[in-house]
């Protein structure tokens, strides 16, 4: 079961709980108070819900076994049939599938199991699909949240905590069949981003985690996607921009230098491995967006990057910081806006007994989009996220996705 963070290392002004270290399938989200746009052509952006809540999948009705359930943003694409595939992301994937987001059913199969490899320089432990993208709706590649949980194996974990041994990377999966399975290479080979280091137990959590959509960027012919990176050791904490001209090859892809993306963020186990310096990834945008690498799309409406995401903001109004899904602009992927609230959220952090139940895992998906990756959106999309639903006020794997309409306006 894919759990909540841990706490932070520092506390954001405001707020009920010290506990608001934040995780979007694994990203964290410092609560900070930011008076720069930086993007003054678009004046102040803003979003409405533009209707109540819809159930898309129900965990009591719908799942399959008690960890089926949404555990990541679901991802979308149409296969080559024309047809409707979403992601239900879990160490055992599965999908959603119809003639449209309004019709689909949930098969049993498991798309992509978990190899469960007790060597964590296979980076092949748990598997969550965290992307997809496909050019033809036949062949389709994943992006892989890929998780090495030491506290399942007592000898490499000796306080079998989830979190103090939770070493994290992201690797390549491929489906030859339009997404009914996926398979990856043997490592090294489906690695697209490693931790600067080799495993150490009572370190955690470490490494590289959720990435976004992969999104193409017509300006420079490369594809791009954002993940989360833990600070630990020479690698600072926020979000990482990657990007490659071949997405279907897992060494193409490079990071973020502050410079240029000249970063191969390589096995920290090979023998001819590239020193430290040379595979850290630079954060971009840290007041801005923290690290909020929920869902990347092209919005047209803005002529911008849409970033969506969970995360905290102080308002001064209110006197403390306000918690939920909020959204970022960019030119270019690597200078983003001050984040705006979406809607606000309990998340599983901030929840105390009697409250709401809590939120996770945004994902925009705009169903007119013309792009088969649903790649783009535009003024009016559904935002798809996570409900966790508490029992006597204890989280359980009881999980349903929702989705509400939103509009945005200049």
């Amino acid at each position: 079961m894919h759990r909540q963070h841990p706490p932070p290392r520092r506390r954001p002004p405001g707020g009920r709980s010290p506990l608001l270290l934040l995780i979007s399938g694994a990203a964290t989200f410092v609560a900070v108070l930011v008076t720069v746009t930086g993007d003054t052509e678009l004046g102040r952006p803003s979003v409405r819900v533009a209707s109540a809540e819809e159930v898309v999948f129900r965990w009591s009705r719908d799942a399959c076994e008690p960890s089926d359930a949404p555990d990541l943003p679901v991802r979308a694409f149409r296969d080559s049939s024309g047809q409707v595939q979403m992601t239900i992301s879990h160490f055992r994937n599965r999908r959603l599938t119809g003639s449209d987001f309004d019709r689909l059913r949930h098969p049993c199969e498991v798309s992509l199991g978990s190899h469960g490899n007790p060597d964590p320089g296979r980076f092949d432990d748990r598997e969550w699909i965290a992307a997809t993208y496909t050019d033809d709706g036949r062949t389709v590649i994943a992006l892989v949240h890929n998780e090495y949980q030491g506290h399942r194996r007592p000898a490499r974990c000796p306080s079998r905590r989830y979190f103090s041994c939770w070493y994290n990377s992201v690797t390549l999966a491929r489906s030859e069949d339009g997404g009914r399975t996926f398979e990856h290479a043997p490592s090294p080979e489906h690695l697209v981003a490693a931790p600067l280091y080799p495993y150490r137990p009572e370190t955690g959590p470490v490494g590289v985690l959720s990435p976004s959509n992969i999104v193409f960027n017509r300006r420079d012919g490369h594809y791009y996607s954002l993940a989360h990176v833990r600070r630990f050791g020479a690698q600072p904490e926020g979000t990482c921009v990657l990007r490659t001209p071949t997405p279907s090859r897992a060494g193409s892809w490079r990071a973020w230098s502050g410079a240029a993306f000249d970063r191969r963020m390589a096995s920290p186990y090979s023998p001819t491995r590239t020193p430290v310096a040379n595979r850290v990834c630079e954060p971009v945008s840290e007041r801005e967006i923290g690290g909020v690498p929920q869902s990347l799309t092209y919005n047209t409406y803005f002529d911008r990057f849409l970033l969506v995401g969970r995360a905290g903001a102080w308002d001064p109004r209110r006197r403390r910081v306000v918690w939920g899904f909020y959204f970022s602009l960019s030119k270019d992927l690597l200078h983003w806006t001050e984040r705006r609230l979406i809607m606000e959220t309990e998340f599983a952090e901030t929840y105390r007994c009697g409250d709401r139940n809590p939120y996770n895992y945004a994902s925009v998906i705009d169903r007119r989009s013309r792009s088969r990756n649903f790649a783009t959106s535009g003024r009016r999309v559904d935002l798809y996220f996570t409900r966790f639903n508490y029992e006597r006020c204890r989280q359980t794997q009881n999980r349903d996705l929702l989705r509400v309409p939103i509009e945005f306006s200049k």
